[in-house]
């Protein structure tokens, strides 16, 4: 008999006994070591790792120094950033006559540029050399004459500013010109206001400041009594309705002010139904007294209509040097013609009014006006609303100057 004993470490035991053995004789023991298939499949993969291990393993060695090297390379770009950061200062450089620099007590600097100054310090300059005469010089001098878009006076102006500028060594100054389609009061045919009686007669006709105009309004005449709508906010239409008082083919005459533009004023009119605008300074809101500073009573304030930004005849799109753009117009334009007027006009229209009498928070100022919405006038009277404007493209110079930040701002 005959038994074979193979073990896990691929030697195999053989152990023979004989059937004389097996009553007390002789034990015979037979070794042998074989290899199975099985043994010599599973040692290639495991010697191919280990080969594969040592032979990268001084890959991963220098891939180790590489990094290393790259980290502190960063580090040390990050702290000299850092450093140059919180260690900058604001170079200032000033100009003009150093006598009169120390008139006014400011401190002047080298001519080879003298150390920068930190923020601190230059507030304490700016405080020291920025004074209330000279602000006042500055605003006297740039409105001391009227300087429409594309006059020579506003080419003027924008050429002394400019001048300015350069002397003043900032450290960028520069121009752009573009042209924008503007509107203006047509010198052919000017705009007015009168009363008329009711086969279209004129009765009256009403003194206007010929430069006093609304851009962007619509051009035509429109025809109709008058309504006082107060600051012709959606709260003082909707108090209109409430009262039975109709807006519609009306002249709505409206405050400057209460929070709502002139475009807000002339879209809400608009879409009561109203036939045209007017909208005056109401000394209640703009102080008229000529014994004090504020607003002449033979004075308009003037605003474009225009319910949106920019030109309104490249809607989307600036306004670049003749560029041809589809003829389209922006969707904030009026329909209906608006003309500003002074304290002085809408006294003698309201001072005619008859009809419903207005809220107590609707009174203003005006002398010799008792408060009535309207829409009618005395003896039967109505207004004659004309206003005559024309589009033109006008050269546009726009001027700027910057100073260069040294530090980020905390």
């Amino acid at each position: 008999m005959t038994t074979h004993v193979t073990q896990c470490s691929s030697t195999t035991l053989s152990h023979s006994l004989s059937d004389d053995d097996e009553m007390g004789g002789a034990q015979g023991v037979e070794l042998r070591l074989v290899t199975t298939e099985e043994d010599e499949t599973e040692a290639g993969p495991i010697s191919d790792v280990t080969a594969l291990v040592l032979r990268h393993r001084h890959g991963y060695r220098r891939a180790g120094v590489l990094l290393c090297a790259c980290g502190v390379i960063v580090f040390t770009a990050a702290f000299l950033l850092a450093y140059g950061v919180l260690s900058g200062r604001y170079h200032c450089s000033q100009s003009g006559d150093q006598e009169e620099e120390q008139q006014r007590g400011g401190a002047t600097s080298p001519a080879g540029g003298g150390p920068g100054l930190y923020l601190g310090e230059l507030r304490v300059m700016m405080r020291k050399l920025l004074q209330d005469e000279d602000i006042h010089n500055t605003v006297s001098r740039v409105s001391r004459a009227p300087h429409p878009p594309g006059s020579s006076e506003g080419t003027a102006l924008a050429s002394e500013i400019l001048r300015r500028f350069r002397q003043l060594q900032m450290d960028h100054t520069w121009t752009e010109s573009l042209y924008a389609t503007l509107q203006f009061p047509d010198r052919a045919q000017r705009s007015s206001l009168r009363l008329v009686d009711s086969a279209g007669g004129i009765l009256e006709q009403i003194s206007l400041n010929l430069s006093d105009f609304c851009p962007y309004s619509a051009t035509g005449t429109t025809t109709g009594g008058v309504v006082y709508a107060n600051y012709g906010r959606p709260a003082d239409f909707n108090w209109l309705k409430s009262a039975g008082v109709s807006v519609a083919g009306c002249v709505v005459v409206m405050r400057v002010g209460g929070g709502v533009s002139f475009a807000e004023k002339v879209w809400l009119a608009e879409r009561n139904g109203a036939g045209g605008v007017l909208i005056y300074p109401d000394p209640a809101d703009l102080p008229q007294d000529p014994r004090r500073l504020g607003l002449n009573t033979h004075t308009a304030v003037s605003e474009h209509v225009h319910l949106g930004s920019g030109d309104p005849f490249t809607p989307g799109f600036p306004s670049f040097n003749h560029t041809q753009f589809p003829p389209i117009q922006s969707s904030g334009l009026p329909f209906i013609p608006a003309l500003p007027i002074t304290a002085t006009v809408a006294a003698q229209l309201l001072s005619q009014l008859s009809g419903a009498s207005c809220p107590p928070s609707w009174r203003g100022r005006l002398p010799y006006v008792r408060c009535v919405v309207g829409p009618d006038l005395s003896a039967g009277r109505r207004v004659q609303l004309s206003v005559h404007n024309k589009m033109a493209p006008i050269l546009l110079n726009n001027i700027f100057s910057s100073l260069e930040g040294r530090v980020e701002p905390g």
